[in-house]
């Protein structure tokens, strides 16, 4: 089974900077897709995680904090619709956060930042290894999702938005 690789932090405010592209490239023994530019790949070989994580580190310049996943998860997970009859927008945003290790909170959902009704990041819930929820556009100051993620649930994680794993459910589906 295909596996998918989400590397934290990557190609983010000119840290941990590399080429994606490349990457895929030299791993193409695994049958490696590139899935944009956040360091998001779809593994088609029948790897094992160990493996796969072992290749990544072998070819990475910098050492990534990743989770590798099931492919057929991130299937799952799409073809539940969690976010069905919410209406995405440039505004409203479905965020997916894979925890790169088990959570050491579980906090109770949901949460919403700030309380209220003029909330601007939405925790809903949690599937499996993914964190889902809503972030709604700030007019005065980029959200950080990752960030409040990590203090909510006490471990690294790893955001992304909802139409890349729409993308990723493709690449594996094709």
């Amino acid at each position: 089974m295909a596996s998918v690789v989400f590397l934290r932090a990557a190609n983010v405010g000119g840290t941990n900077v590399f080429r994606p592209a490349e990457l895929a490239k030299a791993l193409k023994h695994l049958d490696v897709v590139n899935v944009g530019a956040a360091g998001t790949f779809v593994v088609r070989s029948p790897a094992s995680a160990a493996a796969i994580r072992q290749e990544f580190l072998a070819e990475m310049p910098f050492e990534p904090v990743m989770a590798v996943r099931p492919g057929r998860d991130v299937i799952a997970l799409v073809e539940s619709r969690p976010f069905k009859g919410v209406a995405l927008s440039k505004d409203l945003r479905g965020w997916v956060a894979v925890t790169t290790e088990r959570p050491k909170h579980e906090p109770a959902l949901p949460i919403a930042m700030p309380p209220g009704a003029n909330w601007y990041l939405r925790f809903d819930e949690i599937r499996g290894s993914c964190a889902l929820g809503l972030v709604r556009r700030h007019p005065d100051r980029p959200i950080n999702v990752g960030k409040s993620l990590e203090a909510a649930l006490g471990v690294p994680v790893t955001v992304r938005w909802w139409e890349t794993m729409e993308k990723i459910a493709g690449v594996l589906q094709s």
